[in-house]
């Protein structure tokens, strides 16, 4: 076997996966702009009905519904979150009567996914000041190790519960 044959066929896989890389990306902006299109078309529906609705009771949820349209037309044109997460959102909120109470289930979900978000930038923040910190401050350098471990283990324990209630 030829010794340059391997490198040859690693540097075609990376020009293909490349591509593909490329049309992926190139996909997901043609599915932002087809949805932040669909999300303006809602959006002006909303305002139309809203403009011409009599009753003052059905007017606070119009405004919702077009602030839930606009939100997911900012999300989609002004970060890069995944469309999935845009979605899963835009669809909780977009549901008719959206501020009745949630269930307990979603209640503790909610509280659980706020916990790990807490807990997660406390960790990054201390791997921060553990960067930050020279290599001769020792103790203090082991004392920020030491509660890096200790915010894994409870991101760790709060991910644990959360498999755990949806169940």
């Amino acid at each position: 076997m030829h010794p340059n044959l391997e490198s040859e066929v690693e540097s075609g896989n990376e020009a293909e996966s490349l591509g593909e890389r490329k049309d992926d990306v190139d996909r997901e902006d043609l599915r932002r702009a087809q949805m932040v299109g669909r999300g303006r078309e809602r959006r002006v529906y909303w305002q139309r009905e809203l403009a011409a609705e009599r009753f003052e009771e059905f007017k606070p949820e119009m405004r919702r519904r077009v602030q839930v349209e606009q939100t997911l037309i900012d999300g989609l044109e002004q970060t890069k979150t995944p469309t999935f997460v845009l979605l899963r959102n835009y669809q909780s909120d977009a549901v008719h009567a959206a501020n009745q109470p949630k269930t307990e289930v979603e209640q503790t979900q909610s509280l659980l996914v706020d916990r790990i978000a807490k807990a997660t930038r406390r960790k990054r923040d201390l791997g921060e000041a553990l960067r930050l910190t020279p290599q001769k401050q020792t103790t203090e350098r082991r004392r920020l190790l030491t509660e890096i471990d200790t915010e894994q283990a409870h991101i760790d324990d709060l991910k644990a519960e959360m498999r755990g209630t949806r169940h």
